[in-house]
């Protein structure tokens, strides 16, 4: 007997809201049932913002719309903002709500919800819909205090609907191992969760695909120990299937043993056959280098063919690339340097210059990436530039420089200009090396190699110690006036930090909201658990050392409380003293809802008055001491302006 769907309220044509100041405003879906690849409308019906000059944005809250961009601008006509979008061939449940550009307003359904476009295919609600909305919970109704309980609630609606998705029912044994009154309970739970996963594992025990899922599997329930024993599974009962040889050869390359490693390589390569063929990538590339390494080019050149990937995959164009520099460093081989260096043009737009997520339902999928055919033509530009390097090596001097010329100040690789500085060099071209090494400066100013390199190259041509202060003074206004070009684009108006605080330093002393005022605010957020946070201190002390004597300046390296105690923060502060920057503990669990924050790290930027100038979301490593370093010298420069 077929089970009815649960149709949503959410697809009522007219959805009517408040939003948090009790105005009135008409949302409308079209169609009322989308289904993939389906053109959809949403519309806004607003007639007390008829006198604002604001643009509306719809924000998506959640969605597996990875090629789409996460905020869509919407068309104004009078009282009414609409926008269409088509719906991705893959597409499952998504939520939304509209906001001003400054996020100031913001229109949802309720203070809990936001607004739901589920979808379709021939009639029926696609699989998937409802789990995808239990995960959704956690971002419309932050705070709630029954947040597992309304998970489950939707769970159950996708087990009615679908008995057999094999997330859902591991979501839902999750839950119930939760609340188990008792340890055998919760033992019995944990047995038929893990009975789930082996029936999966066994439907399609050398898929990776299937792999995957089942490796999620494990990890949704905590059984993270199980991954590598599955994998063992895999090795022992299919030893010479494709996942097989893949996972052995994993283990394998891990060895440190070179004579182990290449006689067990070559003991896997016995197994090889038409089915498992492609799961020796991995081995010839390391035959390869191997034996460039040592020399034997000859050898090497064996491998050259088995190292080009046949099969689909866009981050080739990035390992070819890393192949390219190795031959040219190797200083062999140019002519198959040259083959994949025009091998990468050719398929220039293929580049990945975002995270591309692999589905075995729908294949690769790229992120969007708003700056995507700037990224593309940088990338093409260090391309190009190793193309010059190349016709220098095999002699085409003024082609090679022509190139070099041409390129030098559109990369943004601090490794491409080192190499070209470093040819230059070697080969007499000064100018040509100031040059690289000018413009890497100007990308990478805290890099201390880059700035030793240059002053080497600046005392061949004039040993003057003053010019060269000169000189270093104002490449790094040259470098702060082009970043502050772009930062005037990235200013969030209209927000102030928070004026009540529960912040202790760790010393237990509080502090307030007059304890910032008057300064510049770096609100750095983190946790002792965020390793990308704890990777981003040594740059971010950096540029504490920097500011710490401007009483202007004021760290505030905030530990959230997310998973944390005041001790957690303590200890880990008593245990990295050389660090200087000094460290607070947040006691406002409401403080992540308010400041709109998802993830951490995230960093702040207050002027005196209190309000956010910037706020950068992640750690991009090295290139925090710039950024953060020109964000503060841009708030100090315009520290007596309405920023606001």
């Amino acid at each position: 007997m077929m089970k009815t769907n649960f149709i949503p309220i959410t697809f009522l044509q007219i959805l009517i809201c408040l939003n948090l100041s009790g105005q009135k405003y008409d949302v409308k879906i079209y169609p009322t049932m989308p289904q993939p690849k389906d053109s959809v409308s949403i519309e806004l019906s607003a007639p007390n913002l008829t006198n604002t000059n604001n643009k509306m944005f719809l924000q998506f809250s959640s969605s597996n719309f990875y090629e789409m961009p996460q905020s869509l601008e919407m068309n104004r006509s009078g009282d009414k903002w609409w926008v269409k979008f088509q719906l991705p061939f893959y597409a499952n449940y998504s939520s939304f709500y509209i906001t001003d550009e400054n996020k100031e307003l913001i229109i949802r359904p309720t203070d809990t919800t936001h607004y739901e476009i589920f979808v379709y295919e021939n009639g029926k609600l696609k699989e998937g819909n409802y789990l995808a909305k239990g995960y959704s919970t956690a971002i419309q109704n932050r705070n709630s205090q029954q947040l597992w309980e309304q998970q489950m609630k939707n769970f159950l609606i996708e087990k009615r609907n679908y008995p057999n998705n094999y997330e859902n029912n591991l979501k839902i044994l999750q839950f119930q191992m939760q609340k188990a009154s008792n340890p055998k309970e919760h033992e019995n739970l944990r047995k038929q969760a893990l009975q789930v996963i082996e029936r999966k594992f066994r439907s399609a025990p050398t898929s990776d695909g299937n792999l995957n899922k089942v490796t999620m599997g494990f990890l949704i329930l905590g059984e993270k120990s199980k991954v590598d024993s599955i994998r063992n599974v895999v090795i022992n009962e299919f030893p010479s299937s494709k996942l097989g040889i893949s996972y052995k050869l994993n283990k394998v390359l891990h060895n440190t043993d070179t004579v182990e490693t290449l006689d067990n390589i070559n003991q896997l390569l016995r197994l090889k056959n038409n089915d498992n063929q492609h799961a020796f990538q991995e081995a010839y590339v390391y035959l390869f280098k191997y034996h460039l390494n040592k020399g034997e080019v000859e050898q090497a050149k064996k491998y050259f063919p088995l190292i080009l990937e046949e099969q689909e995959n866009p981050y080739i164009w990035r390992t070819y690339l890393e192949y390219v520099d190795l031959l040219l460093e190797k200083n062999t081989l140019l002519d198959k340097a040259e083959f994949l260096n025009n091998l990468v043009l050719e398929n220039i737009l293929e580049y990945p210059v975002s995270l591309v997520r692999f589905f075995p339902e729908t294949g690769h999928l790229r992120s969007f990436v708003a700056d995507r055919d700037q990224k593309i033509s940088e990338i093409n530009a260090e391309v190009l530039l190793r193309k010059g390097v190349i016709e220098i090596k095999k002699g085409n001097l003024d082609k090679g420089k022509d190139l070099i010329e041409r390129n030098i100040k559109l990369t943004q690789s601090k490794e491409i200009l080192l190499y070209v500085a470093k040819l230059s060099r070697d080969i007499g071209l000064k100018e040509q090396e100031s040059h690289s090494l000018h413009h890497a400066y100007l990308l990478f100013p805290y890099d201390q190699e880059i700035k030793s390199l240059l002053i080497d190259s600046l005392l061949k041509v004039n040993n003057d110690q003053s010019s060269i202060q000169n000189y270093f003074s104002n490449l790094d206004k040259q470098w702060k006036s082009e970043y502050f070009i772009s930062l005037d684009k990235k200013i969030t108006k209209g927000k102030s930090f928070p004026k009540e605080l529960s912040i202790q330093d760790m010393k237990g002393n509080n502090i307030t909201a007059s304890d910032l005022k008057g300064k510049v605010v770096v609100v750095d957020l983190w946790a002792t658990w965020c390793l990308p946070c704890l990777a981003s201190f040594p740059y971010v002390n950096q540029v504490y050392l920097k500011y710490k004597d401007n009483p202007e300046v004021m760290f505030l390296m905030l530990n959230t409380g997310s998973g944390n105690s005041f001790d957690d923060a303590r200890n880990w502060f008593e245990k990295n003293k050389h660090y200087s920057f000094p460290v607070y503990y947040n006691n406002d669990k409401k403080l992540n809802n308010k400041l709109e924050v998802n993830s951490i790290p995230t960093t702040f930027l207050l002027d005196p008055s209190g309000n956010i100038v910037f706020k950068k979301i992640g750690s991009e490593g090295e290139k925090i001491l710039q950024d953060l370093d020109a964000m503060i010298e841009y708030v100090l420069q315009n520290r007596h302006l309405n920023l606001k």
